[in-house]
C-alpha cells in the first residue's frame, strides 16, 4: 500500500508511520511536492491535513489539492484531516467521497491506519 501525506505536523507524521507497518507512507509538506510525488507515482491512500493547506506558501485551498488528486491519480482513496471546529467547512470544500477524518492526534493516526487497511 503506498500512502502519500501532506502534513507539517511531524508528530503525527512519526504516528502515522510507526502505525502503518504494512505501508510504504511518504510525507509531504507541501502541495507542490504531493504533485511531484503523485506524477511519479500514483499512490493508494492520500491523507491531507489542513494544516498544511495554506495560502502564504502557495496553495490556493483544499478544493484545488482534491481536484488535482482526483484528475491525476483517480483510484486514490483520499481522506482529509480537518482543523477542529471546522469539519463542515472541510467537508463541504473536499467534496464529496472524501473520508473524513478526526482532528484530534490519536484518533486521526488510527482512523488513518483503519483507513490505509
Amino acid at each position: 500500500m503506498l500512502v502519500y501525506c501532506l502534513t507539517r505536523d511531524h508528530e503525527l507524521a512519526v504516528a502515522i508511520e510507526t502505525r502503518l507497518l504494512r505501508s510504504l507512507a511518504f510525507f509531504y509538506n507541501d502541495a507542490a511536492r504531493l504533485h511531484q510525488g503523485v506524477f511519479l507515482r500514483h499512490p493508494d491512500v492520500v491523507v491531507i491535513d489542513t494544516g498544511a493547506v495554506r495560502e502564504e506558501y502557495g496553495d490556493a485551498g483544499l478544493g484545488p489539492v482534491v481536484g488535482f488528486l482526483r484528475d491525476r491519480a483517480p483510484l486514490a482513496r483520499l481522506a482529509v484531516r480537518p482543523n477542529a471546529g471546522a469539519e463542515w467547512l472541510v467537508a463541504a470544500e473536499a467534496g464529496p467521497g472524501v473520508q473524513m477524518l478526526p482532528a484530534e492526534h490519536e484518533a486521526c493516526v488510527e482512523a488513518i491506519a483503519a483507513f490505509a487497511a
